[in-house]
């Protein structure tokens, strides 16, 4: 069970617009005490709204929270970025195919969807944002072992295995907090 807390409009350029959702939505929204509102999505993804702020989303699928999977994918490909004698050729490879799936299920699952140019411009902007993070170098010597072991780990037919389960349900890519 994945939780996720945000306010409005999209943060970032896969984020979904949860008022908009709330507002599309508005015959579906349960109001099961004062101030609090519900919105089931298919997946399931539960939304709960109190007194009209913030929204929580809770991805119920059973499947993971994609936007999770997404941030995740991110976040290696960067490093890897900086960094790329420290994977093979084929390694990397596998996690661009992995991350550009990631990209694909957010941008068609998020609301609203994005197109394909909006898919490409927000995957590139998340990736940029990540590597500046990152101070833009290659992580610390001390941490580098985890994180390239972490990579090479989602190189694998196992991870491939993975993504493909939590990528199996159509659903908002709910992303926060993750694992």
């Amino acid at each position: 069970m994945q939780l996720a807390f945000a306010t409005g409009a999209r943060a970032d350029g896969f984020s979904p617009d949860y008022i908009a959702l709330f507002r599309v939505h508005a015959s579906e929204v349960e109001e099961p005490s004062p101030g609090l509102e519900i919105l089931e999505l298919p997946g399931p993804v539960i939304l709960t709204r109190r007194d009209g702020e913030g929204v929580r989303a809770e991805d119920q699928s059973g499947h993971g929270p994609a936007g999770c999977a997404l941030a995740r994918l991110v976040e290696i490909t960067a490093a890897v970025q900086l960094c790329p004698d420290l994977l093979s050729i084929a390694e990397r490879d596998r996690l661009a195919t992995l991350l550009l799936r990631a990209a694909r299920f957010a941008a068609e699952n998020t609301y609203p969807p994005l197109s394909d140019d909006e898919r490409e411009d927000a995957l590139a902007a998340t990736l940029a944002k990540a590597r500046l993070a990152q101070g833009g170098t290659c992580p610390q010597p001390e941490t580098e072992a985890d994180w390239v072991r972490f990579a090479r780990s989602l190189a694998t037919d196992a991870a491939a295995r993975r993504f493909a389960h939590i990528f199996a349900v159509p659903r908002l890519p709910v992303a926060e907090p993750c694992p």
